[in-house]
């Protein structure tokens, strides 16, 4: 499913599907938009933010299914992939989507570092949300190519970082080309937190060449790859595939993977992380 699609149609609001009285095609031509815009939605986040039952929120989502526009998943949906990601969505529109789940991937993502370990942080909002969790150890060491990662950080910046050099790609703010993967060869790291821009039962996805080819770098000049993934990227394939499962480690995400990602990456050996939110927890 493009962006394109979602922009042309406006991103349904609550007050679309709230009334359970409306009439049935209405809703889930609503409700359909909406699993495009957010690339996954819980029966459970559904029926809450717009009022009625996890029962009606089912039936909406079988009939969606039976009409071969989503593919119901672990306690919700996703949308059928009718085509691959073709253009890149700027930074600063893709760090508008799913803000709170990236927050809550990233502080998952931190507890995974240990004192005195190198890591490397990849390029995309959810990285520079991790950047920021980090920004306070003073025991730790950060390689990065991306502008992005190291601007997320609030001052005083206590790790020592190592900013890459190269060719700048001004639409991520990301360094590449041969300088940065000559740099980037000469450092041996604990850890590598990927940023990705989709992921299905192939692997993860990037939009660009130039930043698909650091992130190779990246995971064969470290140790351990966990790959950052919120639920928006679920069934997304863009145009340049960057590793299929068996470079990945752990992948840590907001919600449950859809089932046919699930098996794939567990039968590679992938741990998954699911980082709940504070109620969840409670």
């Amino acid at each position: 499913m493009t962006r394109k699609t979602s922009l042309e149609q406006p991103a349904p609001d609550a007050s679309d599907l709230a009334v359970p009285a409306a009439p049935a095609g209405a809703r889930r031509a609503a409700l359909q938009r909406l699993i495009a815009e957010r690339g996954f939605v819980s029966v459970a986040d559904v029926a809450r933010e717009i009022g009625i039952s996890d029962m009606t929120v089912r039936r909406d989502l079988e009939a969606l299914e039976r009409d071969g526009v989503v593919q119901r998943s672990h306690g919700g949906a996703v949308p059928i992939q009718a085509a691959v990601i073709q253009t890149e969505p700027s930074y600063a529109a893709r760090a508008q989507i799913n803000a709170e789940p990236k927050r809550r991937i990233a502080a998952a993502a931190a507890s995974l570092v240990h004192a005195r370990q190198a890591i490397g942080i990849d390029t995309g909002s959810t990285a520079a949300y991790l950047a920021a969790e980090l920004a306070g150890h003073d025991d730790i060491k950060i390689v990065t190519n991306s502008l992005q990662t190291v601007l997320a950080m609030p001052q005083p910046i206590l790790p020592e970082v190592i900013m890459l050099g190269g060719r700048l790609r001004p639409r991520e703010g990301s360094l590449c080309g041969g300088i940065t993967q000559q740099q980037l060869s000469s450092h041996w790291l604990d850890q590598f937190f990927l940023g990705i821009c989709g992921i299905d039962e192939g692997g993860v996805y990037d939009y660009s060449h130039d930043d698909a080819e650091v992130k190779n770098i990246f995971m064969q000049q470290t140790r351990s790859v966990t790959a950052l993934c919120d639920s928006s990227k679920f069934g997304q394939r863009s145009f340049v595939r960057v590793c299929g499962f068996d470079k990945i480690h752990r992948i840590v995400t907001d919600t449950s993977l859809p089932p046919d990602i699930d098996a794939a990456a567990r039968a590679a050996g992938v741990e998954i992380i699911v980082a709940s939110s504070e109620a969840e927890a409670a």
